[in-house]
């Protein structure tokens, strides 16, 4: 990967209501940084979540604690 760019990975599912574990979270981060150094790495959701619209059952409350998720994840692994 060229250094000049910051990897995101989508490691939060919007297809499903099953939270993620932060514990898979910070494993899968520090799996990727074996690879890219995780000052170059960032973390989201895999996509977003309109797709609940027109078939996955995902609550507000569920894509809620998913975000929430992401930012404690971030926050704890960078923080």
């Amino acid at each position: 990967m060229p250094e000049d760019k910051t990897i995101v990975l989508g490691l939060v599912s919007t297809k499903t209501p099953r939270l993620e574990t932060g514990d898979l979270l910070r494993a899968r981060l520090r799996e990727a940084s074996h690879f890219i150094p995780a000052e170059r790495l960032a973390i989201s959701s895999q996509c977003g979540f309109s797709t609940s619209i027109v078939g996955n059952r995902l609550s507000v409350d569920d894509q809620r604690q998913k975000l929430q998720l992401v930012v404690q994840t971030a926050r704890e692994f960078w923080g």
